[in-house]
């Protein structure tokens, strides 16, 4: 017989195994590189809303800016107690809680406050808010 030229089975098996590694990494990255952008995503629609309900604060008031929201108790997922002003807005990111606040003090200077919550997959909202902007106004 003379000299075979070619590869072993096992040869063949580590050469697999190798591959399959290196895919599953380009798979874990574009995976990872996909949450981070609707994590992105998520960041600037709750920011465009809270900037949004704010400048709306700041032009009409408090009362008037706010008149037609709710006052409720917040999901439990979020761990806060007390009833809150809020509203749910839908956007193409997906589904947002806006949460009101309002510090009275000073008087001449009240601050406030919204927080964006953003839906998450199992329809809780996520207890980490994608957006917390406050106003005070300037004397």
């Amino acid at each position: 017989m003379g000299c075979e030229r070619g590869y072993t089975l096992i040869e063949v098996l580590v050469v697999m195994v190798v591959l399959s590694f290196g895919v599953l990494g380009v798979l874990q990255t574009t995976l990872l590189a996909a949450r981070l952008e609707q994590r992105s995503s998520a960041i600037t629609t709750g920011t465009l809303l809270a900037q949004e309900r704010l400048e709306r604060i700041g032009a009409l008031g408090w009362e008037r800016a706010t008149a037609g929201l709710t006052s409720a108790a917040l999901p439990e997922t979020l761990g806060r107690d007390g009833f809150w002003l809020q509203e749910e807005v839908a956007r193409p990111g997906g589904r947002f809680l806006l949460v009101y606040e309002r510090d009275p003090q000073p008087v001449e200077l009240p601050r406030c406050a919204v927080y964006c919550y953003r839906q998450g997959a199992q329809g809780g909202f996520d207890p980490r808010p994608v957006a917390h902007l406050s106003l005070r106004r300037r004397r």
